[in-house]
């Protein structure tokens, strides 16, 4: 009996693994030449910012304002800082003032998905990697790269009538904001995969289930881009 129960787990467990390992090759985008890496001397530089659960993109103001787009409209409402993270998430559990660590129902109930989303926006006064020295890695983009991630993001905002994005009426910080987003958040949709999907857009590889945690999405830029 017991080793009938053994068999079974194993076999549980060997469906699981080539499920996930399936899942990881299906899922997995390549490099865009075109975009990346970029020509010698030719890069711009951005940052990937993680606690330890969530990872932001921090790009340049200048960079941001000079695109245009939704994006470029709502940094110039948000901060006047040189450095601007950018993040997006589950409008409940992001926007929320409490410690992460008594949220974790809510987290949970927000991978079912159908709530509504926001994207968040931070101005900073240091380049991110002065300004925090763990959870940050310097990538160097391409200018049509960047641009590319970029108009990514804008896809993110919702727009009101007037075509502008919708702030949300909470506020953290002098220099932060939130913004209504269009994009849906579930377990195959977190905030890592978000923040993955515009590098993926500045020519990045990437592999969404490795993304899932910041952990996992900064040992793929180590192993796959190379950054």
């Amino acid at each position: 009996m017991l080793r009938s129960r053994n068999t079974l787990a194993g076999r549980i467990t060997a469906v699981v693994v080539a499920a996930l390992l399936l899942a990881t090759l299906a899922t997995a985008t390549g490099r865009d030449p075109a975009l990346y890496p970029p020509s010698p001397g030719q890069g711009v530089e951005i940052f990937v910012v993680d606690n330890g659960f969530h990872s932001d993109l921090a790009a340049s103001r200048g960079a941001i304002l000079a695109a245009g787009g939704a994006i470029a409209d709502a940094t110039s409402r948000t901060t006047a800082q040189p450095w601007v993270l950018i993040g997006w998430g589950d409008e409940r559990f992001y926007e929320a003032q409490s410690p992460w660590q008594g949220r974790i129902l809510d987290g949970l109930r927000a991978l079912a998905g159908g709530r509504p989303t926001v994207v968040h926006l931070w101005g900073v006064a240091a380049r991110p990697d002065l300004a925090w020295r763990e959870g940050v890695r310097r990538i160097i983009v391409s200018p049509a790269g960047l641009a590319a991630l970029l108009r990514r993001a804008d896809a993110a905002f919702a727009l009101g009538a007037d075509g502008a994005p919708i702030e949300r009426p909470v506020q953290h910080d002098a220099d932060e904001a939130f913004f209504a987003s269009r994009e849906g958040f579930s377990l195959v949709h977190l905030c890592n995969h978000w923040t993955a999907q515009l590098l993926a857009a500045a020519g990045l590889p990437t592999t969404p289930v490795l993304d899932t945690l910041p952990e996992g999405l900064g040992l793929d830029l180590k192993l796959r881009a190379g950054a």
